[in-house]
């Protein structure tokens, strides 16, 4: 019965940010996470430039490097120039500066955890400058730089070519897209909604038959949802009504997107672990409780904090148990 028999808010065989079916991966995260680097290195230096994969494995290596980064820049002064190393040693500062900043509201973050925040987010933007000039055909860099904008809040221009940089180099980058979504998102950004919508509409339409592109379209639904329901201005009844307009009257548009992408004989990509715990957020946010069941499942139990932390559960993983357990109500 796979993680849909378990009990309500049973969470022992979920995964928090592990989202991929890779064996590989999994070995070198529990080598790296014991403090054996030189299996992350190996495998991600085994990993083909400008593909899903790569993408993949540089954030389940970066999470598992967290409380490393100082191993990690010892072994760059052993090997200065190393584009993988300084890849790694990027996405690494970039995950923990954004755990000590967290991702609460602005109001509730200190000075203290800003200023570790901007200044951990700026030594891991010049490591990426350099992985980029070391390797300058390789997407992930640019991938990784985009959360550096987000958190630095960079002028938009400077987060458009950082963007452009990534799909020009990897044109289907399911990264550098999530990331896009982040960076437009109205509660880093301060840009209209609109712009972010407009962004999903554009890339699900582009976006070829089977392509995990198309879970574009839950990401912004889930920023719109999390934009609808943090409107404190509006009454609980200008609310329901916004989430009427905006979010359950989407439900179509979603469902169209998820069949474009989950077609019968479709080839499978590193992506869909996580695409799929996006889209199962989405669909119970619309009311497609069926269809939000099915990807949960699909997920094989590694959930994401973006989107199943943006409840109000104790955490992600309680999060995704509780909308199991309740059939996605």
């Amino acid at each position: 019965m796979g993680i849909l028999s378990r009990k309500a808010v049973d969470v022992s065989r979920l995964r928090l940010d592990q989202a991929w079916a890779d064996a590989e991966l999994d070995r070198a995260y529990a080598a790296v996470r014991a403090g054996d680097l030189s299996t992350g290195m190996a495998l991600l230096k085994a990993t083909p430039a400008n593909t899903g994969l790569r993408s993949v494995r540089v954030v389940g290596l970066g999470q598992a490097a967290v409380g490393h980064s100082e191993q990690l820049e010892l072994r760059l002064e052993a090997l200065p120039g190393d584009p993988d190393l300084m890849l790694w040693f990027g996405q690494t500062l970039v995950f923990e500066a954004w755990q000590v900043r967290t991702g609460s509201r602005a109001r509730y973050v200190s000075e203290q955890q800003f200023a570790t925040f901007h200044d951990v987010l700026g030594i891991a933007g010049a490591v990426l400058d350099h992985a980029i000039d070391a390797a300058p055909d390789d997407a992930a860099p640019w991938e990784v730089l985009q959360w550096v904008t987000v958190g630095l809040q960079s002028s938009m221009e400077v987060k458009d070519n950082v963007f452009r940089s990534a799909v020009e180099r990897h044109a289907d980058s399911y990264a550098a897209h999530s990331g896009r979504v982040q960076v437009l998102a109205p509660k880093w950004s301060g840009l209209d909604l609109a712009q972010l919508v407009h962004f999903g509409h554009q890339v699900v339409a582009n976006a070829q038959p089977g392509s995990a592109l198309c879970v574009v379209a839950a990401q912004v639904l889930n920023e719109v949802w999390v934009d609808v329901l943090g409107d404190t201005e509006l009454s609980r009844l200008q609310r329901g009504a916004r989430f009427t307009r905006e979010v359950s009257n989407r439900r179509e548009e979603l469902l169209a997107a998820r069949d474009k992408w989950w077609i019968p004989g479709r080839e499978q990509q590193p992506e869909d672990i996580s695409a799929h715990g996006a889209m199962a957020f989405a669909l119970k946010a619309v009311g497609a409780k069926a269809a939000a069941m099915e990807h949960a499942a699909l997920t094989t139990g590694r959930i994401e904090s973006l989107p199943w932390g943006y409840t109000n559960d104790p955490d992600p993983l309680t999060a995704f148990a509780t909308a199991v357990a309740r059939q996605m109500s």
